[in-house]
């Protein structure tokens, strides 16, 4: 056991020493000294830039900015708000004046159905219809489907 002790004195001895000749350490040191600063002159340029902010009202105009363009979203809120309302109540006497304008339309036409109806059957009594004969030719085009159904062909 004392063995061992004495074989790892010596080990650490001669790492410490190794380590020592090879400059690590100053290099180390050196490196953390170097960041050291480095994190100094960034927290000062932080800083600056924080009071450069502060001192030139950037973040109160901002904040105004907002403030601003809520109040005018709460407007158009409003103002939509009360477009809907008002088509809503505008909605029924619309709603009515269309009814009334499609039965004032509807009876209209009905009447002149009817009067209609009645011209023809009066002309119908008094004046007989005589059939003709039509008869198709052979160099007569087809007619479209539409117009076929209207015109009735006797063969």
């Amino acid at each position: 056991m004392a063995r061992n002790i004495r074989e790892v004195s010596s080990t650490a001895r001669e790492t410490v020493k190794k380590i020592h000749g090879s400059e690590a350490i100053t290099e180390l040191a050196e490196a953390v000294q170097e960041a050291t600063v480095a994190t100094k002159d960034t927290a000062k340029e932080i800083g600056d830039t924080a009071k450069e902010i502060r001192n030139s009202h950037v973040a109160a105009t901002t904040a105004s900015a907002v403030e601003e363009t809520v109040k005018a979203a709460t407007e158009t809120i409003q103002a939509g708000e009360n477009t809907a309302r008002q088509v809503s109540k505008a909605a029924p006497k619309t709603t009515g004046t269309i009814k009334k304008g499609a039965i004032k339309a509807t009876k209209a036409t009905k009447a002149t159905l009817h009067q209609a109806g009645r011209r023809l059957r009066k002309v119908a009594i008094t004046r007989p219809a005589k059939d003709k004969k039509i008869k198709r030719s052979k160099t007569e085009k087809h007619t479209p489907a539409k117009q076929q159904r209207s015109v009735r062909h006797k063969t």
